[in-house]
């Protein structure tokens, strides 16, 4: 039976015409509904923060080149390559659960100032929430007052492996949900958004988030060079000190033996000391070439984040969108009115049908 085909608009006007009573009833009720649904969804507001970080490719060392051959270093070696972490995986660094964590301790405070405290105490205890929430969860909560969940198990800062409760689990998620990252593959433009229900809280999540992700990247670019630096730093160290006491032993010699006649020995053994100095000196300025050169590398590797949108306190919730909610509702009543009104008829007739096909076989079963 294909109704779609056998509808006559003229005749379907006229049917919605004769039970508008009941449709404007349904309508009626649906904006009731819709009016109750919004205004029992908590409020939430998004901060936004657009960075456009340093592009990450293969650089020379430019002007520094001299001084790396002075120095006996392989530039090559040194340029920088293209990174591991690039701007396609900033979204995976901040819905990691490590990264989310990192937020725990941030203290957060309201536009009213009634909240002041850590951005783990306020998900975990300040959240408003629908009423049809409170009754899904009921017993949840009863299970764990008869069966209290037990805590997360302390763990070494020295590994690398984590551990958390249930509690915190819950937390990491509840963030994971209201905080996204996401980049324009186009220009590497990053984008991240904050949601809370303070439109401070979420200005300062978002700023926060925004802060610990250019700290998570430049980590991570600048850590082999940080240690190549800090080894040239320490070689230089051993060169200077050696420079020194080579250089105190040359003129301690050279002042003993300054006056008076000169032996052979007594000259060999202060041309020796001296060639020993000049050996150290070179040395020492070598190190001091290498250290000055890791220095750069570590400036040049550390990147540039330009924040082309900082972190705004927003004036309007972005949800629950209650207009669009209450036309919403009201259409899919209106429009779920008409289509039984389409197929009513039929329905109908086919239910009366299999009435009096049920009747036939339970009479001709007595029988």
């Amino acid at each position: 039976m294909n109704i779609l085909s056998n509808i006559d608009l003229f005749w379907l006007a006229r049917r919605v015409w004769s039970d508008r009573r009941r449709l404007m009833r349904n309508c009626i009720i649906a904006a009731i509904v819709a009016v109750i649904i919004a205004f029992s969804i908590p409020k939430r507001y998004t901060s936004t923060v657009i960075l456009a970080p340093e592009a990450s490719k293969s650089t020379s060392l430019g002007a520094l080149g001299s001084l790396a051959s002075m120095a006996g270093v392989n530039v090559g070696d040194m340029a920088g390559n293209a990174d591991a972490i690039y701007p396609e995986l900033y979204p995976e660094i901040v819905g990691s659960t490590v990264f989310i964590a990192e937020l725990y301790a941030m203290n957060v405070k309201s536009g009213d100032g009634e909240i002041d405290m850590s951005l783990y105490d306020y998900m975990r205890d300040n959240q408003s929430k629908a009423w049809w929430i409170y009754i899904i969860e009921l017993p949840l909560k009863l299970k764990q007052m008869i069966m209290p969940v037990k805590g997360g198990v302390s763990v070494p800062e020295d590994v690398t492996y984590y551990s958390y409760s249930m509690t915190e689990i819950n937390v990491i998620n509840k963030l994971r949900k209201q905080i996204s990252c996401s980049v324009d593959v186009g220009n590497d433009v990053v984008t991240i958004n904050a949601t809370m229900q303070d439109a401070k809280i979420a200005a300062q999540v978002a700023d926060k988030v925004a802060a610990l992700l250019q700290e998570h990247v430049t980590k991570y670019r600048t850590g082999k060079s940080i240690k190549d630096f800090e080894y040239s730093s320490k070689l230089y160290d051993e060169a200077k000190a050696d420079y020194v006491k080579k250089q105190r032993a040359y003129a301690e010699y050279a002042d003993r033996h300054s006056l008076g006649t000169i032996t052979y020995t007594a000259q060999i053994e202060e041309n020796r000391l001296k060639d020993e100095m000049e050996l150290a000196y070179s040395i020492y300025t070598q190190m001091a070439q290498q250290k000055e050169l890791a220095k750069a590398k570590v400036q040049e590797r550390t990147p540039v984040f330009s924040v082309m949108q900082p972190a705004v306190v927003p004036n309007l919730p972005s949800a629950p969108k209650k207009m669009f909610m209450l036309v919403s509702i009201v259409f899919l009543t209106l429009f779920g009115h008409i289509a039984w009104l389409m197929v009513e008829k039929e329905i109908k007739e086919t239910l009366k049908k299999q009435r009096l096909a049920f009747k036939k076989d339970a009479e001709g079963g007595k029988k």
